[in-house]
């Protein structure tokens, strides 16, 4: 789980109102001060800001946080249309990071806009940052052979843990209080209406803020978009829903790997059953490695690095060969994979989210064993996805009052939004982006046939030529239905 958890009425007179005024849809009261950036060179032609923000939003004017900022200035100023800011995934992979990493032909076609990063509140460099000092549970736990009322107990230890040293930001992690503070960077921009884009827990952010916000949007992509409603009122039906897609695209892997013979390499004409077997194998007897930092490679050091894997078909080669190597005996290279895996935020931050966004119950210990009893039958390799690990949702000792509670929705005479999702994406499923633009109403889905996760990322014209000229213009978005498709072959030389 450790990828993984690195790995969101008014009346129709009242919401024309809003919009004509460009209001939010939330109580008024005292305006916060606007941000004075003071942009700073930071290396390879970008700049770098701290941005004061108020720590609670119902004391505008009191106690602040700072959140990090990037920006690569727009190549040419007099073709300037303004900024584009990239809502962070996670939740708390850090947009600052994510924006040093990007391709420079990414940002070649973005030249026309200042494009922003930053770091969400309690998170990466903005300060203060979560660090709960301790570590929560294992996330691999199986139902069957493990004291729930210690689990629990544990959990609850790791919570407590939590509040004692992050007692003043804790209670103020939800993603709407990162919408808000999207909504101040966008004034200290300078910007009247928002231009974003959002990738996976990032889609939450944009949900939020358009359903917040609906006259300050002027053009948002949502990308690898996630289920905001169920995440958040039904979340152990959305951790169901994608431990299936993991199972899934396991499955396509599996006969996608079956199909290339040795141009994949393992297992032969039957990788699943090649695969549970090494599964039992290390689940029994852990194989040595020979490295002091990581002595034993087990059965769910594979099945975090499956998890990985999933998250891109260009993984699949280099998983069947380390799955091929450790068959033989040779673990580096599944070594190397696990500690290369995909950085997406400290878990202690991705818990400060997740526990004051998600409506998990605060019931009974048993009702969550059942959860994961069920799960670990449903989902025989990925069922820890959805597991005990809830429990630490669950006994998390803060609330956050000012978190978003109202409705997913985002009205005919705003801006529209283009949401972009792969049909088999297994972190944000399929069927959770559709839901999300019947919730939102006013947004087009651009539907791309392909395996993975982050599907802008792909480089496919069929996808970045149609979102480019919606960011371009605000208006102009590919026709209804439109669908794109992926004929790469993972295993191709």
């Amino acid at each position: 789980m450790k990828t993984l958890l690195r790995r969101a009425a008014a009346g129709c007179a009242a919401l024309l109102g809003m919009l004509a005024a460009g209001a939010p849809a939330v109580a008024a009261g005292p305006e916060p001060p606007v941000p004075v950036l003071r942009w700073i060179d930071c290396g390879d032609g970008l700049q770098c800001a701290d941005a004061r923000v108020p720590l609670d939003y119902d004391d505008p004017r009191g106690p602040t946080i700072t959140i990090a900022l990037i920006r690569k200035p727009a190549a040419d100023p007099a073709q300037r249309i303004g900024s584009l800011f990239q809502l962070p995934g996670g939740p708390a992979q850090s947009g600052v990071q994510v924006l040093r990493d990007s391709p420079p032909q990414l940002l070649a076609l973005l030249s026309r806009f200042d494009v922003i990063g930053f770091d969400q509140r309690g998170t990466g460099a903005s300060r203060p940052a979560v660090d709960c000092g301790a570590t929560p549970p294992s996330f691999f736990a199986r139902p069957d052979a493990v004291d729930a009322e210690a689990y629990a107990a544990a959990a609850r230890a790791y919570g407590q843990s939590c509040l004692r040293h992050n007692r003043e930001i804790l209670p103020h992690m939800s993603t709407a209080n990162v919408a808000r503070d999207v909504d101040l960077l966008r004034q200290a921009v300078g910007d009247r209406k928002l231009t974003a884009i959002g990738v996976s827990y990032g889609t939450n952010i944009g949900a939020t803020y358009a359903s917040m916000f609906p006259g300050r949007v002027r053009a948002m992509v949502l990308a690898s978009a996630v289920d905001a409603r169920t995440g958040r009122d039904h979340p152990v039906d959305s951790g169901e829903e994608q431990s299936a897609a993991f199972e899934d695209e396991l499955d396509r892997f599996f006969a996608r790997c079956a199909a290339a013979g040795t141009r994949c390499g393992f297992g032969g004409t039957d990788p699943e059953d090649a695969f549970d077997d090494l599964l039992a194998r290390l689940d029994g007897r852990p194989l040595p490695t020979g490295d002091p930092s990581h002595p034993r490679l087990t059965g769910d050091d594979v099945r975090e690095a499956a998890l990985t894997a999933m998250y891109s078909p260009r993984r699949w080669r280099d998983f069947a060969a380390a799955l091929t190597a450790i068959t033989a005996g040779q673990p580096a290279s599944m070594l190397d994979l696990l500690a290369g895996g995909d950085d997406f935020g400290s878990e202690d931050q991705r818990f400060a989210v997740l526990a004051v966004d998600q409506g998990f119950a605060r019931g009974p210990v048993a009702g969550y064993v059942r959860d994961s009893v069920h799960a670990h039958r449903m989902f025989p390799h990925f069922w820890w996805v959805n597991g005990l690990v809830n429990l630490n949702l669950a006994l998390w000792p803060v609330e956050d009052d000012d978190a978003f509670r109202g409705r997913f929705h985002y009205p005919a005479q705003a801006a529209p939004i283009l949401v972009i999702s792969n049909t088999h994406d297994p972190a944000t499923p399929y069927a959770g982006a559709r839901q999300l633009v019947a919730d939102l109403g006013n947004a087009r889905l651009l539907t791309y046939q392909a395996d993975g996760h982050a599907s802008l990322t792909s480089g496919n014209p069929c996808l970045v030529v149609p979102a480019l000229a919606y960011l371009t213009d605000g208006t102009t978005l590919p026709p209804v239905g439109t669908t794109c498709r992926d004929d790469t072959d993972p295993f191709a030389p």
